[in-house]
């Protein structure tokens, strides 16, 4: 089964066990990217990944 790209909070929290409130203050702290559609909110997997790995360190996007 192949794994999706970009997930919403909800699938986030649940693929990676993780609290759906810490990912929204995460998320609006600016502690990772991510992509606002409407009202909608997606999370780039392999960057949420990178985000827990680093103990929380925040993104720094590389140019």
């Amino acid at each position: 089964m192949e794994q999706k790209t970009t997930l919403t909070i909800k699938e986030t929290a649940k693929a990676f066990n993780f609290p759906e409130y810490a990912i929204r203050t995460l998320a609006k702290r600016g502690a990772f990217p991510v992509i606002q559609v409407g009202k909608r909110c997606y999370i780039v997997r392999r960057i949420f990944e990178d985000f827990l790995q680093k103990g929380g360190e925040r993104y720094s996007a590389k140019l």
